[in-house]
């Protein structure tokens, strides 16, 4: 059985999230190299990621249509 695209992102999602759980459970000395993660750098990261997907598709629109 073929797999949708929606049930193997979720798949991804839930197993970076258990993955995420598991080392924050058992690696509570060695996380304070994860600091610089914040939910602003977050925020610009989701951002950034944004705007590239934006203007990559915006391109590739320009390209194709003539």
């Amino acid at each position: 059985m073929k797999n949708c695209r929606t049930c193997v992102f979720i798949r991804y999602f839930l197993s970076s999230v258990l993955l995420i759980i598991i080392i924050g459970l058992t690696m509570t000395d060695n996380l304070h190299y994860l600091s610089f993660i914040t939910p602003w750098n977050a925020a610009i990261l989701v951002l950034l990621v944004g705007v590239l997907i934006f203007v990559t598709k915006l391109l590739e629109y320009f390209k194709t249509r003539n």
